[in-house]
């Protein structure tokens, strides 16, 4: 089910989602129309709202594209378990990491 689909279901119009969210409108219709990605924080809030997984906003789950299995799965129901305040954290802890771990560009290992 996409964002649209999702904006639909809850009897909202597309002015009406960008309000909800304290978006633009025309920043809203770019995430609807694909043209644009929301960064974790809008995404997670539109799964909040919308109650569903941020895998299930951008169609992630349907089987159309690339699927998201083991490590990565488990760490966006992890992200998907948390509260604001939770994800946050963890986005925090994790732009930490990466900076700390960076991938080596030759091997795609460190």
């Amino acid at each position: 089910m996409s964002l649209k689909d999702l904006r639909q279901r809850s009897g909202l119009t597309q002015k009406e989602a960008a309000n909800v969210f304290g978006l633009k409108y025309r920043t809203y219709q770019n995430y609807e129309l694909g043209n644009t990605s929301p960064d974790m924080d809008t995404a997670a809030e539109f799964a909040r709202y919308f109650k569903c997984t941020i895998g299930e906003l951008f169609d992630l789950e349907e089987g159309d594209g690339e699927q998201i299995g083991g490590p990565d799965r488990e760490l966006l129901n992890l992200f998907n378990s948390m509260n604001k305040d939770g994800q946050k954290a963890l986005m925090a802890t994790a732009k930490g990491l990466a900076e700390t771990f960076p991938l080596e560009k030759e091997s795609g290992m460190r």
